[in-house]
């Protein structure tokens, strides 16, 4: 992750609580970072109503523009005595993931922070459509976080795949590394690193005689099989991590599908902040990547190479 020099919050008119804000702040203070609030606004009524003229309509626009510009002034007392660099910006438009892809195009950014829903009953992050076209399409870093009691990082977890599999750019993989390692010296946290591969089941290798596949295969022992995999996999994930300085502890390569390994191991390491990629082609890394997030309970930060 290159250098924080712009920080994009992206401010929720509908909640007095800004968590992108207050983490935006957090990482400015120890970065110098600039911070600017994007609110998105939109009435359909100013456009829609059939008793409004075009000159009322705009009017309108204007007031309403006015009014949420004045909403984002009473959040200048948090920021402006710290000392950090702050501007604003309401823009109209109807669609907010847009919006923000064109204030990152115009502005520079280097970091985009938004705020995800919590559903507080059940304790589940629930991810907007907006969420996921930002996801899809940030060309910058982009942090998705929660509502949390302390917004520290004391567990920060890169979550890679060595195979280079999906169409992945060669250098993803060192870019999750590295803002991993940034994120948690930021915070003064501890560096994670994980790996979930998925070998053949017994299953599936029971039946492959069935449908006339490898035979090697087929006559070997699955156990066998399964140890050649996993040494196969340790050692692609050594040579990854071989210009860091990871201990045991802190790397883990888990045999299981990621859709269901990784949010496990993001709980039982209770990991605050989760660092995935994308790949070129403004695809997911994987294509159980929507169930993974759906099920992880932490912030979220996500690069596209």
């Amino acid at each position: 992750m290159k250098l924080i020099k712009k920080i994009l919050v992206v401010m929720d008119s509908s909640s007095d609580h800004q968590p992108a804000l207050v983490q935006a702040i957090n990482i400015a203070k120890k970065t110098s970072a600039s911070i600017e609030l994007l609110l998105v606004a939109y009435n359909s009524e100013f456009v829609s109503h059939w008793n409004f003229n075009q000159a009322q309509s705009a009017a309108l626009q204007k007031e309403y523009l006015a009014s949420k510009l004045r909403w984002l002034e009473t959040y200048l007392p948090e920021v402006k005595p710290l000392g950090i660099e702050v501007y604003m910006d309401v823009v109209w438009h109807a669609d907010v993931s847009c919006a923000v892809l064109a204030k990152i195009e115009s502005n520079g950014a280097s970091l985009v922070i938004k705020s995800t829903k919590q559903n507080s009953t059940i304790n589940k992050i629930f991810f907007t459509p907006c969420d996921w076209q930002l996801l899809e399409h940030c060309p910058v870093p982009l942090l998705l976080t929660k509502n949390i009691s302390d917004y520290s990082y004391r567990k920060v977890m890169a979550a890679v795949d060595p195979e280079r599999s999906h169409n992945k750019a060669k250098t993803l993989d060192a870019e999750i590394i590295q803002a991993t390692l940034a994120m948690a010296e930021l915070f003064k946290g501890q560096a994670h690193v994980c790996h979930c591969y998925q070998p053949i089941g017994i299953e599936l290798w029971q039946g492959m005689s069935s449908v006339g596949m490898d035979h090697s295969l087929i006559n070997g022992d699955f156990h066998e099989y399964s140890d050649a995999i996993k040494h196969h996999h340790q050692v692609a994930f050594k040579a990854l991590l071989s210009d860091y300085a990871f201990d045991e502890e802190t790397t883990h390569l888990v045999a299981g599908s990621a859709e269901f390994e990784l949010p496990e191991l993001v709980n039982t390491q209770q990991v605050d902040l989760l660092v995935m990629g994308m790949a070129n082609n403004g695809k997911f890394i994987g294509n159980t990547v929507e169930k993974i997030l759906d099920n992880v309970g932490c912030d979220i930060l996500s690069l596209k190479c």
